[in-house]
């Protein structure tokens, strides 16, 4: 019989050190809070360096743009063994796609 009893209560024992939460309510321990639902400070918004200039209109080139872009044209030009002269530009007349293919086949 006594050791029916030394048997049970040293069962009981094992199995309340085994519970976690009994331990920890029975060691006076407190929770530990996750810190999920707090707020980090964050810098405040700052405008970027150029914002109240305004950008360049695409269509519109500066002098030195369209000096550089000559210049590059001109050393493709020198490259290949092209002269200026003998670049046939389309004009600007107004008319269909067809006539100008048209135009451009007899001519070669």
């Amino acid at each position: 019989m006594k050791k029916n009893r030394l048997v049970i209560i040293l069962s009981f024992c094992l199995v309340i050190t085994s519970c976690q939460t009994l331990k920890d309510g029975l060691s006076g321990n407190k929770n530990n809070n996750s810190d999920e639902f707090l707020v980090q400070k964050k810098n405040p918004l700052v405008l970027p360096p150029k914002y109240l200039e305004l950008p360049k209109p695409q269509g519109e080139e500066s002098e030195t743009e369209k000096e550089l872009l000559n210049s590059d044209n001109l050393d493709i030009q020198k490259i290949l063994g092209i002269d200026a002269e003998s670049i046939n530009l389309p004009s600007t007349q107004s008319g269909n796609a067809e006539e100008f293919v048209l135009k451009n086949i007899k001519n070669n």
